[in-house]
């Protein structure tokens, strides 16, 4: 038996409709991927989107990410 860790990036915008606060939407990618980076870079394709609100970095999922100026 083998096991192995295959990266996941939740959307970090607020949605009081959730357990936790927080949208639930995730994602991953179908192969493995070494760095969270490298996942980041896959999924703007997928209109995902990393965002600074002051000190912080968000990753928003596309119904949560603005669209690109």
């Amino acid at each position: 038996m083998a096991a192995d860790t295959y990266l996941v990036i939740r959307c970090d915008a607020p949605d009081p409709d959730e357990r936790d606060g927080r949208c639930g939407a995730e994602r991953g990618w179908p192969v493995r991927v070494a760095t969270h980076t490298e996942l980041r870079g896959l999924l703007q394709e997928d209109g995902w989107r990393r965002r600074r609100v002051g000190r912080t970095l968000l990753d928003l999922c596309p119904d949560h990410a603005a669209p690109p100026r």
